[in-house]
């Protein structure tokens, strides 16, 4: 196999060097039928000199009869010329051969006596006669296949280490008009296909350096774009999703995240080079993150691995500590400290009601965080703040330093979710028809809020017939108290209904009959009330109404059986 490779190398070197060798002959071609032009006034002399692989630099001098001398230079690359619009094209006393860049892209350098004047899509040489010009045209259009296979072949890089050591000595530094931009890519040690980009920009007034640590793999190479403004060429895109991954530092203190990069380039050639190599670097760079994401499948090894990257975060004067501990049920604590102030936040939720698909990291006020939400976005996460109860929501954040433990703890939170939902077990799995029941009656019990203090019991109508039930409910308050009796069969509750009912504060589960039927007896205050089509159990524990709503379901398919 290494033979055969040897001989290919050998082959496409052979190839490579056949096209140069030809192309060169057609440069020199060129120049030997660049001849000089004498108009009424003016004397032309021009050369075309070959730069690199196929980039021509092109050079006009024109003399007029009081000897006052004017030179354009441009640069082009053949590659890029349409041949289509390689033409003959007559302006008064000259013949010219106009030379248009495929596209109307704007990728000729242009200098005039010596200063940039900016970037065109079409040129003009000048030619002696009609002949002069035809010969030239035909030199031209033979030349542009030749080009386009030899910008093919240019860069000879095909693996990961390969691209990305070009990336560190390839982009360089780079002059605009009035200012320098002093650039370097160095790549990160920390995390596969992480990259500093350094960008210093040097007026004659100031200087500002600029840094952006991202990874490759986030390029969206969709965006990739030359971005031409005068006699500046840079090379801009965008992450995917516009996401605010890039970690930027102004001056190194930490300057948020941003979803761009503009890299400024000397020429076409660097800005053209640098994208071909981005384009194919960011597939590899994906491969490698991938690669580099741990898959778990033991609860303690990922919620180990989650722990880890959950980490504490100065924000300047602002700090985050953070620390998550259990396994299936979790204990997240959340630590906002500065100057004035400290606020604790908690969170204690089941990893099963968490979705999976729904887990994102993001960025605002210049802090980044995974966010996660729960199922249907019921609010299934308990919520303290200083340690006081404050009620439930159904979405939480945990903040990242930059977008790699960002990335990490998703991924653990995703195979933990996994882990929790193939590993559940139904409570209820071994116990018999009389045991759930005896579960329902041992485990519907009171409840606080604030002031007021809600006990409720269960109990069964009639020991022979598990399918009737009485519900007893006593509300008491500051202002007093009301009981409510609900009187009802399993069989009648409609399953379907059966539901979280979450309020700010409160947590309760709801019920209602088949059909919606009004067949619930009904007393309030020991006073027999209309017939109703429902009823709600109030709950202080997530886990219990959980668990609640499992049972009641089991009690009624068994009863239906």
């Amino acid at each position: 196999m290494k033979y055969l490779f040897g001989i290919l190398l050998i082959i496409f070197s052979f190839v490579s060097y056949s096209q140069q060798s030809e192309f060169e002959s057609i440069v020199a071609e060129l120049q030997s039928n660049l001849l000089e032009v004498q108009t009424g006034g003016e004397t032309y002399t021009h050369e075309i000199e070959l730069l690199s692989y196929s980039v021509l630099k092109y050079t006009l001098v024109e003399v007029d009869d009081k000897g006052n001398r004017e030179e354009m230079i441009y640069e082009f690359n053949v590659a890029d010329l349409d041949p289509y619009v390689v033409r003959e094209e007559t302006k008064n006393d000259i013949i010219y051969l106009s030379l248009t860049v495929d596209n109307g892209q704007k990728f000729i350098k242009e200098y005039e006596n010596g200063e940039a004047k900016g970037y065109e899509e079409n040129m003009l040489m000048v030619t002696k006669n009609i002949d002069n010009a035809r010969i030239l045209k035909d030199l031209i259009k033979k030349a542009i296949p030749l080009a386009e296979k030899i910008m093919t072949n240019k860069l000879q890089v095909e693996t990961y280490p390969e691209m990305e050591d070009w990336l560190e000595a390839n982009i360089v530094n780079a002059e605009s008009t009035g200012k320098s931009y002093n650039q370097q890519m160095v790549a990160q040690e920390d995390f596969p296909a992480s990259v500093r980009f350094i960008q210093t920009v040097v007026t004659s007034k100031s200087s500002e350096e600029k840094q952006y640590i991202f990874n490759l793999a986030d390029i969206n190479i969709n965006s990739l774009k030359f971005n031409i403004s005068g006699s500046s060429f840079s090379l801009d895109f965008e992450t995917k999703r516009k996401q605010k991954v890039i970690k930027v530092l102004t001056n190194g203190a930490p300057d948020g995240f941003d979803d761009e990069i503009e890299i400024f380039t000397n020429n076409v050639e660097e800005a053209r080079d640098l994208k071909n190599i981005l384009t194919r670097v960011v597939p590899l760079a994906e491969d490698k993150v991938e690669a580099s994401i741990q898959k778990f499948e033991s609860m303690q090894t990922a919620f180990d691995y989650l722990a880890k990257f959950t980490q504490n975060i100065n924000y300047g004067d602002e700090s985050v500590e953070q620390a998550i501990e259990g396994n299936c049920l979790v204990k997240f604590n959340q630590i906002e400290s500065n100057a004035k102030s400290t606020t604790k936040l908690t969170a204690n939720f089941n990893l099963i009601d968490i979705n999976a698909n729904l887990i994102d990291y993001d960025v605002s006020s210049d802090r980044m965080f995974v966010e996660f939400t729960t199922k249907e976005s019921l609010d299934l996460l308990k919520m303290y703040e200083n340690d006081a109860f404050d009620g439930y929501d159904d979405e939480l954040k945990i903040y990242a330093e930059n977008v790699e433990v960002a990335r990490r703890i998703k991924a653990a939170l995703e195979d933990l979710i996994k882990i929790c939902e193939r590993d559940y077990v139904d409570p209820f799995a071994d116990m018999s028809l009389e045991q759930k029941v005896a579960w329902l009656t041992d485990n519907v019990q009171e409840v606080r809020i604030d002031d007021e203090t809600i006990t409720q019991t269960f109990e069964r109508i009639d020991n022979a017939d598990p399918d009737k039930i009485k519900l007893t409910k006593l509300e008491v308050d500051s202002k007093g108290g009301q009981e409510e009796i609900f009187e009802f069969n399993f069989t009648d509750i409609n399953p379907k209904s059966i539901q979280y009912k979450i309020g700010s504060k409160t947590l309760a589960v709801s019920f209602e009959t088949k059909f919606k039927e009004d067949i619930i007896k009904y007393y309030k205050d020991g006073e027999i009330e209309n017939y109703q089509d429902g009823f709600e159990l109030s709950l202080a524990d997530i886990e219990v109404a959980r668990n609640l709503i499992l049972v009641f379901n089991q009690i009624i398919a068994e009863l239906n059986e």
